[in-house]
Parts: structure tokens; C-alpha cells; sequence
């Protein structure tokens, strides 16, 4: 095995790839970005954008098999049955080869990019929604985000879905739909029960949370989106709550729901939430850090 001579982040989501390469020996940084790399959404097209932005570091890099210890923080990442399938595929099937790669889930790079590796609770607010904690003891606890059928409240799949349910209550009730908010939706998906039944058996948890903007959107003129907001709220600061447990951890909200929730959100627990000092990229630098000194420590044992 070749000496490590490069340090590579990964950073994957349901939308896109952000990743960099660091030259050890000169510090210089090569950067690329692709396409999504959700593991368990679509693990085919996950594998082969992350090949691409890999490849495309390589040949930036020049560098070589053997010499490069890489940490990916990726959606499904923390299954270890999908990171093992990820690893066979890349070495196998694209022949893409490490001193050392280690997968993560993006919740967890993401919260030791939040605030430096330094302890902290994340509540990262997009599609989906998850909580996570760093302890003093470099401890890590994941909270809620059990996935769409099951859990992630406070999430955009969930507020798109209770909008959803609201559509489907009017027109139980009345043939037809009411609220502005349900106007709007059934002009995206139906009004009929034959067009929401087509609409509702393709729905994915993405498909729901492409509603969470219009919900905002008619905050201050329709009803039932204002209830769906406080209801939306109320969901968050649970999550942060159990995500803090009994601890004393400032908070930090990520991900793209983050900065149009803070508003919604009761004065006390505003009160708990810090700005945030770095992103997932950031942590999948700083874990890769680590992973050296790890990979260091043991080889000159």
C-alpha cells in the first residue's frame, strides 16, 4: 500500500455531490460537484456521480490508487450494507481504489461540520428531517429521521403531505376544493379521485415536499396553510428537544427548510440556536483529518 498523499471529502445528498481533494505534502485543494448521490433513494445513479466527480478529482490531482484516505458523508450512508455495496462497486466496478475510505451518513459529516468538530446538536431540516448530536466525549447520537412512512416530522415531505391530506379532506367533504391552498395543489395534481389516485400511487417523499414552498408561500393568506405552519413549527421544536435530551448543547438548524422555519419557532427556542460555522464538506474534511491520524498512529505501530 502506497503512502497517503492525498485527504478526499465527499459530501452526497438527494440533489447533488460537493467534493474536494487536498494534496497533503503542498495543501493545495481541488474541487468538483455533480449530481445526486442519495444511496437510498437511487444507488445506481448515486454510484456512478460519484465515480464521474471521483474521476474528476484524480485527473485534477494526478492522483494515483493507494494514495488517497477518502471520507464520504452520503444520504444512506450510515447503512452498512450500502456503504459495503458502495466500496465493492467502486473498487470492483469502476476500479477506484483507497489507502482508506469510510462512509458516513450525511447527518453525521454534517454535524462535524456544523460547528468545527466542536460538541453541538444539529436539527438538519430539508426533505426529510433529522437530529443529531456531538457530546464532549466525541460521542455521536442520531435522532429521529426513521424515513418518510414512519417518521421525519418537520420535514418538507411531511408539511407537503399534511397539505396533501387536507386536499384529500375537502374533497371527501365537499366534491371539490376549498382552501387556496388546496386550490393550488389541485392544480399540480388533480381534484378528481381517479387523478389523485394516479398522483398519490407515484408520490415519493420528494414529490411531497415540492408543496413545502407554497405552503409559506400562503402563510398570511390562507388558513389552513397558517395551521400547517404551527403545526409544522411544533414538530421542530420537538425534534430539537429530543435531540438535545437532557444536554446543554447549543443548536444549530440546517439544510434548505432551516431559515424559513427559524421565524416560526417560539422565542425560547430561537434562543438555543447558533449560526453555523461550517457545512457537510466541511465535517467529511475534518472526520478524513482524524481518520489519518487513526491510519497514521496504527501503521507506525
Amino acid at each position: 500500500m502506497n503512502k497517503i498523499k492525498y485527504l478526499l471529502a465527499v459530501d452526497g445528498g438527494g440533489t447533488k455531490i460537493t467534493a474536494q481533494i487536498i494534496e497533503l505534502a503542498s495543501g493545495i485543494k481541488y474541487s468538483a460537484a455533480g449530481g445526486q448521490a442519495s444511496l437510498h433513494n437511487d444507488f445506481q445513479t448515486a454510484l456512478s456521480n460519484i465515480e464521474q466527480v471521483i474521476n474528476d478529482l484524480y485527473l485534477q490531482s494526478k492522483a494515483k490508487s493507494g494514495e488517497v484516505l477518502a471520507v464520504m458523508g452520503l444520504a444512506g450512508g450510515g447503512s452498512s450494507v450500502l456503504s459495503k455495496r458502495l466500496l465493492t462497486a467502486l473498487e470492483l466496478g469502476c476500479g477506484i481504489k483507497f489507502a482508506k475510505l469510510h462512509v458516513y451518513s450525511d447527518a453525521i459529516t454534517s454535524l462535524y461540520g456544523a460547528n468545527n468538530g466542536q460538541p453541538v446538536a444539529i436539527v438538519a431540516l430539508g426533505t426529510g428531517a433529522v437530529g443529531a448530536r456531538l457530546n464532549n466525549h466525541g460521542d455521536t447520537q442520531l435522532v429521529g429521521g426513521w424515513g418518510f412512512l414512519v417518521d421525519d416530522f418537520g420535514s418538507g415531505a411531511r408539511l407537503g403531505l399534511s397539505a396533501v391530506q387536507c386536499l384529500l379532506d375537502e374533497i371527501d367533504q365537499f366534491s371539490q376544493p376549498q382552501s387556496l391552498l388546496t386550490r393550488k395543489l389541485s392544480e399540480q395534481i388533480g381534484a378528481t379521485r381517479e387523478q389523485l389516485n394516479a398522483w398519490l400511487y407515484e408520490a415519493r417523499a420528494v414529490d411531497y415536499a415540492r408543496f413545502t414552498y407554497l405552503v409559506f408561500e400562503l402563510q398570511n393568506d390562507c388558513k389552513i396553510a397558517e395551521l400547517l405552519l404551527q403545526k409544522h413549527a411544533k414538530q421542530v421544536e420537538r425534534l430539537i428537544n429530543k435531540t438535545r435530551a437532557q444536554s446543554q448543547l447549543p443548536v444549530m438548524l440546517i439544510g434548505g427548510l432551516a431559515a424559513i422555519t427559524l421565524p416560526l419557532l417560539s422565542a425560547a427556542t430561537q434562543q438555543l440556536i447558533i449560526p453555523k460555522q461550517g457545512d457537510s464538506l466541511s465535517g467529511a474534511l475534518i472526520l478524513a483529518q482524524q481518520n489519518l491520524h487513526i491510519f497514521l498512529d496504527r501503521t507506525n505501530q
